[in-house]
C-alpha cells in the first residue's frame, strides 16, 4: 500500500556483493523512496511510516517459500535483474516486513533434493514494492530442477532484519514445490485515516473510501492471476470469505471489490463494507493460478490487526 517514511533517505540498493561460492553474484536491486510522489516508480521501495505493535512481540518467521518458477523468469524480469531471463523464481513471504538495508542475495542458502547448497544469485522486493508489503522477497538464480533435483529448503545464513530489530537469520522452512498452487501466506486487516496516503486510481489503487469500513490486505505465497489468466477481480468476490466478528456475532462476508490490482505482485486487498473485526480469510479452490498456471487449492490464514 502507500506510506513511507520520510526519515529514510534515499539510499541505493542496487549493489552487486561478491558471492561465497564459485565466484557467484549476489545482488539486491531497487531503491528506497524518500520523496512522496502521486507518480509511483515500479523500481522504488516505500516504506510505511507505522510498523504493526504484534511485530516488536512475535518471532520472526519465513511463513512460505514457494518454488515458482523453473527456468521460466521472462525477459521481462530484467526490470527486477539484468540477468533474470532462463532463470528459476522462488518467492518467500515473512511474518514480519523487513530492512531494506539488510537484503542481499547473499542472506539466503537453497537445498536442493541431492543435497546440493547455492547461495542465491539475486534477491529483490520487487515487484511487491508499497508500503504493507516488504515482506515479499523474491529469490532470482538456479536452485535446481523439476523434478529430478528441486529445491527442498531455503534458510536465511545472514542478517536479514526486521524492521522491528529482530533478526531472521537461522530460520528455514521447506519449499512449496513447483507442481503445487499458490496458497496464502499472510493476511493483515486496517482501515484509512486522515494521514493514510490514499490513492484514488490506476495501478494499486486503494478501495473506494467513501464505501470500505475495512481493508483485508491478502498476501499469497507468490504472484496470482485469475484463471482466465486476468486480474482477479468481480468475478472472484464470492470466492473470498472474511470471518467478521461483531460483539458477540460472528458473520461471514464477502468483499464487494478487489484493489491494489495491476501491478503484477501477489498482494491483493479485499474491501469490506460490514462493520466487524476480521479474524479469518478463506478462499475457494481453483480461482487463481500462479505464474506455472498452477491452480490454488482452498486456503486460509488468520487475519493479523495492522495497527
Amino acid at each position: 500500500m502507500k506510506k513511507f517514511n520520510s526519515n529514510i533517505k534515499l539510499m541505493l540498493l542496487s549493489v552487486l556483493i561478491t558471492g561465497l561460492l564459485s565466484g557467484c553474484v549476489a545482488a539486491t536491486v531497487a531503491t528506497v523512496a524518500a520523496v512522496k510522489s502521486k507518480k509511483r516508480s515500479p523500481r522504488k521501495l516505500y516504506l510505511s511510516d507505522s510498523v504493526p505493535e504484534i511485530d516488536k512481540t512475535r518471532e520472526p518467521k519465513i511463513l512460505t517459500a514457494f518454488f515458482g518458477l523453473d527456468n521460466g523468469l521472462t525477459f521481462k524480469a530484467r526490470a527486477i535483474y539484468r540477468k533474470a531471463k532462463g532463470k528459476d523464481g522462488m518467492p518467500l513471504v515473512f511474518s514480519h516486513e523487513i530492512d531494506p538495508k539488510t537484503l542481499q542475495g547473499a542472506d539466503f542458502a537453497v537445498t536442493t533434493k541431492n543435497g546440493t547448497v547455492h547461495i542465491v544469485e539475486a534477491a529483490s522486493f520487487l515487484p511487491a514494492n508499497e508500503e504493507f508489503e516488504l515482506r515479499t522477497v523474491l529469490l532470482i538464480g538456479e536452485y535446481g530442477n523439476h523434478t529430478d533435483n528441486p529445491p527442498v529448503s531455503v534458510e536465511v545464513v545472514g542478517d536479514l532484519m526486521a524492521r522491528t530489530g529482530q533478526n531472521f537469520k537461522g530460520q528455514s522452512i521447506k519449499v512449496i514445490p513447483l507442481e503445487e498452487g499458490p496458497i496464502l501466506s499472510y493476511a493483515e486487516y486496517f482501515t484509512f485515516d486522515e494521514k493514510y496516503p490514499f490513492i484514488e486510481k490506476g495501478k494499486g489503487c486503494d478501495c473506494p473510501k467513501n464505501e470500505t469500513k475495512t481493508v483485508v490486505k491478502v498476501v499469497w505465497a507468490g504472484g496470482v492471476r485469475a484463471i482466465n489468466g486476468k486480474e482477479l477481480g468481480d468475478n472472484e468476490l464470492n470466492d473470498f470469505i472474511v470471518t467478521l466478528v461483531n460483539g458477540t456475532d460472528t458473520i461471514k462476508v464477502k468483499p464487494f471489490k478487489l484493489a491494489d490490482l495491476g501491478d503484477n505482485e501477489n498482494n491483493i486487498d479485499l474491501c469490506i463494507k460490514e462493520s466487524g473485526v476480521p479474524i479469518l480469510i478463506q478462499v475457494n479452490e481453483g480461482i487463481a493460478i500462479d505464474p506455472n498456471n498452477d491452480k490454488n487449492p482452498r486456503t486460509e490464514t488468520k487475519i493479523l490487526s495492522r495497527w
